[in-house]
């Protein structure tokens, strides 16, 4: 699985994690069948059927001690 970096804010009070922005920075994975991967085995194109196979590492820029306001 291909890491990815995410910017954004924890919510201590739901313990919710809101993303804001990708920074660009990831973990290669080198599998041939992820499609985020820079060994994926086609270029990407509309038709590729290849998963992305991705997780995030998250970064907390802000923390707060209330509920996020979809949680109410």
């Amino acid at each position: 699985m291909c890491e990815h970096e995410i910017i954004g804010d924890y919510y201590r009070g739901c313990k919710h994690f809101h993303g804001r922005y990708y920074t660009g920075e990831k973990v290669d994975c080198g599998s041939p069948t992820c499609k985020t991967s820079a060994a994926h085995v086609h270029p990407p194109t509309m038709g590729c059927r290849c998963p992305t196979i991705m997780t995030e590492k998250r970064r907390v820029q802000n923390m707060y001690q209330t509920k996020h306001p979809d949680c109410g």
